[in-house]
Formats: structure tokens, sequence, C-alpha cells
């Protein structure tokens, strides 16, 4: 009796062993071989985030820069010697009447000026530049003349803006100047009052 309980102990421990060895502690090969712990890593891609593409940035381009007139390169003098810059008046017609008080066609030119004076448009710029040495001439003269616009003295960066108009050293000259800057017309000699107010109205 005993011996058929220990025959039937030890025939279901080798059935435990025999099942523990098909089984293993795998994780499930069959084989019954342990199989490594898989590396955490082993089987995971790095995920980079897609880059987006970056929208084309417009670089601004700066207008062209227009050149200004010859005669808004021109700087002038003031009786008091300082300088006057005919840039200022940009945007402006201006008429530039060149003189001298030892000059009897200049004093009648500047007469014409007089008349005319009162009918241009405030958008005209009226200039007187003398071409005396000094402005102590031209004080003087003012004392018993009338003034006909901006008294001022001539220079030679005036000189130089209109060679190109009328290369002559005699005066009286007009000068009639656009809103650029541009000469339109140097005019030589003694200007009609009629001639003055036409040319103040149509100057752009």
């Amino acid at each position: 009796m005993l011996a058929s309980r220990v025959a039937k102990l030890c025939a279901l421990l080798l059935c435990a062993v025999a099942i523990g060895g098909f089984i293993g502690c795998g994780s499930g090969s069959g084989s019954g071989t342990p199989s490594a712990p898989a590396s955490p890593t082993a089987s995971v891609a790095p995920v980079t985030p897609p880059i987006a593409a970056q929208p084309e940035v417009a670089i601004p381009v700066a207008p062209p820069v227009k050149s200004a007139g010859e005669m808004h390169q021109v700087t002038l003098k003031d009786l008091d010697g300082k300088d006057v810059a005919l840039a200022q008046y940009a945007g402006r017609p201006m008429i530039i009447e060149i003189w001298a008080t030892w000059c009897g066609p200049c004093i009648k030119n500047r007469a014409s000026f007089h008349a005319a004076k009162k009918d241009v448009p405030e958008r005209v710029v009226l200039l007187a530049a003398s071409a005396d040495t000094t402005s102590d001439l031209v004080k003087n003269f003012l004392k018993t003349h009338d003034s006909t616009g901006r008294e001022l003295m001539a220079t030679p960066s005036l000189y130089a803006a209109i060679k190109g108009h009328d290369p002559g050293n005699t005066i009286p000259k007009t000068v009639y100047v656009d809103s650029k800057g541009h000469v339109i017309d140097v005019a030589q000699g003694i200007q009609s009052v009629t001639w003055i107010k036409a040319m103040s109205k149509n100057l752009r």
C-alpha cells in the first residue's frame, strides 16, 4: 500500500518537472530557453517632429531715389552772409532774377518784377540774386528802392547750374525753375510784366 502511494507521488513529480521544462520561463518561444529581456529602445525609433516649411520673407525694396533738379543743388548767400539752400523750396516753382546795383537794364527788369509781383501766384517763389561784390551795395540800394523778392547774393553754384542753359556772363538774367528744381528757361534782358505773369502761372 505504502509502495503504491510512493510510486504515484514519484509519477506526479516527474510530470511536474516535465511540464515545467516544456513551458519554460521566457516570453514563450516554445524552445524552453529563456529569452533575453528586450531592450527598451530596441524597437523604438526616435520621433523628430517634421520641420514646417518657412514662408518666404518678402524683403521690401526701397523706391528709386529721384534726383533733385540742378537748382535744388544750389546754395546762395543772404545779405548777412548766411547760406540759403534752394532745396528748401522743393515743391514750389521759382523765378530768380540775377542783377547788380550798377546795371541799368537790371534796374528796369526789377521794376517789371515789382509791377508783376502782386499777380504772381503765392506758390511761386521770387528771388533776387545780386552779382555785386558785396552785400553792403545791395543793402544801400534797398534803402531807396523796393524789394522784388527775397534778396540774396549770387554764388558760383548758381552760375554753374545755369551754364548749360546760358553760358554767357551778361545780366540781367531771369531764371525760371519748376517745382522739381529743373531750369525751364533762362531769359536775357528786360522781361515784360505780361511775360513774367504768364510764366509764373504756367510754372509747375
